[in-house]
């Protein structure tokens, strides 16, 4: 479940990235360059300036299309790798921005530091939406209810975090 997750994750930067017109797309995974290890990395060769918040978000948008489809999974069987994928895919971008923030000293090269510099958010204000995201994905399996729905939406130039509330 951790290396679908991982896999959905580059695909999302790299099918984001296509949309947005990038050429020379390439996805890597487990490698080490500059001195930084990654488990993925998604490189393109070029991608218009204004499209870079939307291709760093890519793997976070990816796997929160990733829970949705393992919660739904999961709710019409429970199976430990069921389970499993909506843990990796349901908390992607709060380990993500813990680790890139907190752990590695901001010294990687990762998706919640090129989300900082695109948008001059706080890492705060990062971590509480990454945050805000895994808290409510679990209080959907926990509640199996989805009367609150956090999910992203992009264009060719933004990215923005949305919540659904759903009719009672």
């Amino acid at each position: 479940a951790f290396f679908t997750s991982l896999a959905v994750h580059e695909s999302g930067h790299a099918l984001i990235a296509d949309q947005m017109g990038a050429e020379g797309v390439s996805i890597q995974f487990f490698t080490h360059e500059n001195n930084n290890f990654a488990l993925g990395l998604t490189k393109v060769k070029s991608l218009d300036r204004r499209s870079k918040l939307p291709f760093a978000m890519g793997g976070e948008i990816a796997n929160s299309l990733n829970f949705e489809y393992a919660l739904k999974l999961y709710r019409r069987q429970p199976t430990v790798y069921n389970r499993s994928l909506m843990l990796f895919s349901g908390t992607d971008f709060l380990w993500y921005t813990v680790y890139s923030f907190y752990l590695s000293n901001g010294s990687s090269h990762s998706d919640p530091l090129f989300i900082q510099q695109e948008t001059g958010l706080s890492r705060e204000a990062i971590l509480g939406v990454a945050l805000t995201q895994s808290l409510l994905n679990f209080y959907r399996v926990a509640s199996g209810t989805d009367t609150v729905v956090p999910y992203f939406t992009y264009d060719r130039y933004s990215v923005n975090f949305m919540v659904r509330l759903a009719n009672w």
